[in-house]
C-alpha cells in the first residue's frame, strides 16, 4: 500500500528530483506484504540513486519503548528488503520515531492506519540542464535516428483582450526535464526548432508575470496536439478567480504527481514567487461519474493506497484533499511562505462533466484548481 510525491528542487545550473513514499504496515506487525514487496520493487527500478531515506512510524496504542521498537522493526525490514535488491548499504538511511512523528490525532481505525508506515525518500542524482537556446538554425548536429524528428514549434501569446502578450515559453520533455525556453515577440509570436522522439508527449508552459500560468501538450504523431500556429490567452490575475492548473496530472487513485506535471508546477512557483501578495486556495477534485452509481454504497478499492474501511465517498474526498496537498507541498519546498496558500477538496461534488463516458472529460474532472483570494 502506498502513496507517492514528486518534487524537484534546483540546485545551481541543475535539476534534482526526490521522490517520496510511504509503505503501510499491518497492525502490530513488521512483516512485508506482497503488495508492499511489488511497490519497492519498482520503486528500486529507478536509476542514479543517491541516497535513500527510510524513516519507520506506529500508531498510538502501546508504550514509547514498544513502539519504539516495533517502527525500528518496520524500518529493518524496508532496508533488507533493499539490500536483498543489491541496493549499497552505504545509500541508506534509517530513522526510527516510534508514535512521536503522527500524521493525524490518531482517532479510530483509518488514522491509525495511516501511521503504521515507513516513509521512503528517494534523492536522484541530480541532471545538469540542458543549454537554453532561441533560435531556428537546426539543433541537432549529429544524424537522428528513425524515431527523432526536427519540428518547428511555432504560435501567438494573447490576453483576454486579444491583445498581443509578452510571455516565457518553456518546452519540456516527458520527464518534466526542461528543453528550452524562449520569449514571445512584441506581437505575441514566437517560433523554435527542436528535435523531439515520435513517440513521447512534451509540454508548452506559458508564463507571464501578471497572469495564471497555461500549459498544454504537443505531440509529433497526434493531429489533435499540434505543435504550429497555436493561439494561447493567458488570463489576467484576479481576486476571487478561479483558474485550472493544466497539465497536472497523478497516478491513478493517487495523489502521486507524474513527472510530466512538474512544468506546470514550476510555472506555478513562478507566479508565486513574482507577485508577494498573491494569496491563494488549492482545490482538488476527482472523478466519479453518476452511472458508476452511489458513492455511498460501495467499499472503496484499488490496487494503490485505499484507508481502510472507505467507501467511494469518503475515498475520494480523501483523495482530493491528498491531491491539493501534494500542489501544496511542492509550492512550500520551492520556498513559497505556507501562509499564503490553503488547501481544501471537493471529492467528486463539483464535476465539470458529472456523468462522462469520455477520457477526455473525466480526466478534466481529475483538476486541481486555484483559487486567487487576494492578490495587491
Amino acid at each position: 500500500m502506498v502513496r507517492f510525491f514528486l518534487t524537484a528542487f534546483l540546485l545551481g545550473s541543475v535539476l534534482a528530483f526526490s521522490q517520496k513514499t510511504s509503505v503501510y504496515f499491518k497492525f502490530n506487525r513488521h512483516d512485508l506484504t506482497l503488495s508492499t514487496r511489488k511497490t519497492l520493487d519498482s520503486l528500486l527500478m529507478i536509476k542514479d540513486i543517491e541516497k535513500i531515506v527510510l524513516q519507520g512510524h506506529t500508531d498510538s496504542i502501546g508504550s514509547h519503548s514498544y513502539n519504539d521498537k516495533l517502527s525500528t522493526q518496520r524500518v529493518d525490514e524496508v532496508k533488507k528488503y533493499m539490500l536483498s535488491k543489491n541496493i549499497p548499504e552505504s545509500l541508506i538511511q534509517v530513522k526510527a520515531h516510534g508514535k512521536r512523528v503522527a500524521l493525524n490525532k490518531n482517532e479510530g481505525e483509518q488514522q491509525r492506519a495511516l501511521n503504521r508506515r515507513v516513509e521512503i525518500e528517494m534523492v536522484i542524482k541530480p541532471k545538469v540542464l540542458p543549454q537554453r537556446k532561441d533560435t531556428l538554425k537546426p539543433v541537432s548536429k549529429k544524424p537522428l535516428n528513425a524515431h527523432e524528428a526536427e519540428i518547428v514549434i511555432s504560435g501567438k501569446v494573447l490576453n483576454e483582450r486579444n491583445e498581443p502578450l509578452a510571455a516565457e515559453i518553456i518546452l519540456s520533455d516527458k520527464n518534466g526535464t526542461e528543453l528550452k525556453t524562449i520569449r514571445s515577440d512584441k506581437d505575441g509570436t514566437y517560433s523554435f526548432k527542436a528535435v523531439v522522439n515520435k513517440r513521447d508527449a512534451y509540454t508548452l508552459t506559458y508564463y507571464n508575470d501578471s497572469s495564471f500560468v497555461d500549459a498544454r501538450s504537443i505531440h509529433y504523431s497526434n493531429p489533435r496536439l499540434p505543435y504550429t500556429n497555436l493561439k494561447t490567452v493567458l488570463h489576467l490575475l484576479k481576486s476571487g478567480e478561479k483558474y485550472v492548473l493544466e497539465n497536472l496530472n497523478f497516478e491513478g487513485d493517487t495523489s502521486q504527481l507524474i513527472p510530466a506535471s512538474l512544468p506546470s508546477l514550476e510555472a506555478l512557483y513562478k507566479v508565486m514567487h513574482k507577485n508577494k501578495r498573491l494569496v491563494i486556495r488549492i482545490e482538488g477534485h476527482v472523478n466519479f461519474p453518476y452511472h458508476w452509481g452511489n458513492p455511498k454504497d460501495t467499499k472503496a478499492r484499488s490496487e494503490r493506497y485505499v484507508p481502510p474501511g472507505m467507501n467511494y465517498e469518503q475515498f475520494n474526498q480523501w483523495l482530493s484533499e491528498d491531491r491539493a496537498k501534494a500542489v501544496y507541498k511542492y509550492l512550500v519546498k520551492r520556498g513559497i511562505e505556507p501562509g499564503r496558500m490553503s488547501t481544501i477538496g471537493f471529492g467528486a461534488s463539483k464535476m465539470l462533466y458529472p456523468d462522462t463516458h469520455s477520457d477526455v472529460e473525466m480526466a478534466k474532472n481529475r483538476r486541481v484548481e486555484i483559487n486567487v483570494i487576494s492578490i495587491k
